[in-house]
C-alpha cells in the first residue's frame, strides 16, 4: 500500500491523493486499507518513517567524513537538498505538502529527520567549539540551518535557482551569513 501511495504521488505530482486510488493501486479494498491506516495523512507519514531514515543514514555517510567541520555541515545540507530535488515523492511530501498535514503527521514525518537533525546540531556544536560558528541557541541554530535548507530546497524544487546555485549558495549563506565575501 506504501508503494502504491508513492507511485500516485510520484504521477500526479501531489500528496492530496485520494485513498480510494490508494486501495485500488494496491489492489485492495477500502475496508482493507482502513485495517491499516486511519486517513491520508497516516499513509503518507507512515511512506516518510519508513523510507526517510534510510534515505538520512545514507545522506550522512555519503558526506565525506574527513571534511573539516564547517565544510562537512555545508556539504551534508548541499546534498540534502540536492536529494530533495532529485525526489519528486519527498520533495512533494517534505516541501510543498507537510504544512498541510496534521500535527500528529507532522510530528512523526519530523521524528524520521531525527537522524539529519543529530548530525546537523553535531557538526554546529562541534563547530562552536572549535571557534568555526558564532555560539547561539542549539534550537536556533538547527531551526536556522533547517530553514536554509528547506528554502534552497524548495527553490530548486520550484525552479528558481539550478542546482549548482542552489547547493553554491546554500553552501555559501550557511557558511558566510549574509556577510559581504572578500574581495
Amino acid at each position: 500500500m506504501l508503494d502504491a501511495a508513492r507511485d500516485l504521488i510520484d504521477e500526479t505530482g501531489t500528496a492530496d491523493i485520494a485513498l480510494g486510488e490508494v486501495a485500488l493501486a494496491a489492489g485492495v479494498g477500502r475496508t482493507t486499507f482502513y485495517e491499516y491506516f486511519s486517513d491520508r495523512d497516516d499513509v503518507i507519514a507512515a511512506l516518510v518513517e519508513e523510507e526517510l531514515p534510510q534515505v538520512v543514514a545514507d545522506l550522512i555517510e555519503s558526506a565525506p567524513a574527513d571534511l573539516p567541520t564547517a565544510e562537512r555541515l555545508a556539504e551534508l545540507a548541499a546534498r540534502t537538498v540536492v536529494f530533495v530535488a532529485e525526489d519528486r515523492v519527498f520533495g512533494v511530501i517534505l516541501h510543498r505538502a507537510a504544512g498541510s498535514f496534521g500535527k500528529a503527521a507532522q510530528n512523526r514525518i519530523m521524528e524520521s529527520h531525527a537522524g539529519l537533525s543529530a548530525e546537523m546540531a553535531d557538526l554546529y556544536m562541534r563547530g562552536v567549539s572549535e571557534g568555526l560558528f558564532r555560539p547561539m541557541s542549539p534550537p536556533l541554530a538547527g531551526r536556522l540551518i533547517q530553514g536554509a535548507i528547506m528554502s534552497a530546497a524548495k527553490a530548486l524544487i520550484d525552479g528558481a535557482v539550478g542546482p549548482e546555485d542552489a547547493v553554491s549558495d546554500l553552501k555559501g549563506f550557511l557558511l558566510g551569513g549574509l556577510g559581504r565575501a572578500a574581495p
